[in-house]
């Protein structure tokens, strides 16, 4: 397996075509979106996120998309064939010609970066069969054709770590590299906190994670329920809500259910130990290490 954050080091030739496969909440989209920001940056372009554009400013790429890069990621269920090539009657005789969704026409002239994201989670099979083509060939419907210049990469979780997550036919699989991927190290995640929120996340959360590296990811033992579970995006989420409830110094049973709420009770009762503890930290650490060894 490699790290998740090791994707970042990959030449788009090699990360192209590639399923990254790894547990939920493990960072998958983020890093793929860094990949992305960080390739337009070193080819001098513009980066542009086509979910946060207006119609306006679509439809000016459309026609002339000369140094920007865009990024555009879709959940692969809801990609259906039929929305790729919509039917339009020609004004002369009984022809019909096909349109295309403006972000797909946009990806059919840009450089950038398709990230199709769930792809495990897809159930028909009509739909399956429709990205054999798509990876293959970049080719989807009567007149829709990627352009050679964007970069495909697909995401999905392993059944066993999902109950809606289903393998994949070998077809698809074989036009694929499947890379496994898990999650960051506690540094990488602490140095991306510090990079995306600046001050306005809990640090304490850092400092409980170097002392238990295994707490950042605790995949549950059943694939569904209802028991929160521990993973970067998780530890994420509860970081910055804790550095929220600090400012309006919330009482300790409404943070004990944030907690639980986000790492569950297990992993959450050990860091409300260390985050409420009015004992030194460097006191905590000695203890724990020692509850540790005995």
């Amino acid at each position: 397996m490699v790290r998740i954050t090791q994707i970042l080091n990959l030449p788009p030739e090699t990360l192209n075509k590639a399923l990254l496969l790894g547990g939920p909440g493990i960072g998958k989209t983020e890093v793929t979106e860094q990949y992305a920001r960080e390739l337009a940056k070193k080819e001098g372009r513009t980066f542009v996120d086509l979910d946060l554009i207006d119609e306006e400013t679509a439809h000016k790429l459309a026609k002339d998309c000369e140094g920007y890069f865009v990024y555009l990621r879709v959940a692969a269920p809801h990609i259906f064939p039929e929305d790729v090539s919509i039917p339009k009657p020609l004004a002369s005789g009984d022809m019909i010609d096909f349109l295309t969704p403006v972000r797909l026409k946009i990806l059919s002239r840009c450089r950038g970066l398709f990230f199709i994201d769930e792809m495990t989670n897809v159930k028909r099979a009509d739909q399956r069969v429709f990205f054999y083509s798509l990876v293959q060939e970049g080719k989807a419907g009567w007149s829709w054709r990627l352009s050679p210049d964007v970069i495909i990469v697909l995401a999905g979780n392993p059944p066993s770590m999902s109950v809606d997550a289903e393998p994949l036919p070998a077809p698809l699989l074989n036009r694929l590299t499947v890379l496994n991927v898990e999650p960051p190290t506690v540094d990488e995640w602490c140095a991306y906190m510090e990079r995306k929120f600046g001050d306005a996340w809990e640090r304490a959360v850092c400092e409980f994670l170097k002392e238990g590296p295994s707490f950042l990811f605790e995949p549950p033992k059943e694939p569904e329920g209802l028991e929160a579970y521990p993973t970067p995006r998780s530890w994420t989420r509860l970081a910055v809500q804790l550095h929220i409830l600090g400012g309006v110094k919330a009482d300790e049973d409404l943070i004990a259910e944030i907690t639980y709420g986000n790492v569950g009770r297990s992993t959450g009762s050990k860091f409300l130990n260390f985050y409420l503890s009015k004992v030194p930290k460097e006191f905590f650490r000695k203890t724990s290490r020692a509850v540790e060894k005995v």
